[in-house]
């Protein structure tokens, strides 16, 4: 079993990547292959709306991305985490989810196997957990638009380091994500 987590900030020991690091350590400590992959310190450029992807397998551009996504064709989990800055997530991320767009056919028909297990986590500094969930929820739609099976998500509020709490919680959604693989 493989377990990917795919983090996009630009604090390299920052809260989202301290979360995913924990719920990969758990994920190992029970036998699975893992890989954390940092999208903040890839090169994955724009997406250029030139629709190659749509009459081709992969998109016309050399960068990183292609990597990510051979990554994720090869993991039966994957972990999603951002931050959440200015109400959603960081431009990082947001840049990795518009290449998604090459991942699906001319008839919107995923490229991706289907049957992959997905969570997500956020942190934010805001204390209210559901404060920018309306704009995290499209983030849902795109996993399900790539044939993921969403296992849930978990927002983070405040210094993970000083609140054992809120990594214990992360590490539950990884373990329920690993009980179903």
């Amino acid at each position: 079993m493989k377990m990917i987590g795919l983090t996009a900030s630009p604090r390299a020991a920052g809260n989202t990547n301290t979360l995913v690091t924990k719920m990969l350590e758990d994920a190992a400590s029970k036998g699975a292959e893992t890989k954390h992959l940092d999208l903040a310190k890839l090169d994955i450029k724009p997406c250029k709306g030139c629709n190659y992807c749509k009459t081709h397998e992969e998109c016309v551009q050399k960068d990183d991305f292609a990597s990510v996504i051979a990554e994720i064709k090869s993991a039966d989990g994957i972990i999603i985490g951002s931050p959440v800055y200015f109400y959603d997530i960081t431009a990082q991320e947001k840049l990795f989810i518009d290449r998604l767009y090459s991942c699906v056919d001319a008839q919107f028909k995923s490229r991706i196997p289907a049957g992959k297990k997905v969570a997500f986590i956020y942190s934010q500094n805001t204390p209210n957990r559901a404060a920018f969930e309306s704009n995290l929820a499209k983030y849902d739609q795109v996993a399900g638009m790539l044939g993921f099976q969403n296992v849930g998500k978990f927002v983070s509020v405040g210094d993970v380091k000083a609140n054992p709490a809120e990594v214990e919680s992360a590490v539950a959604l990884e373990r329920k994500m690993f009980d179903t693989l």
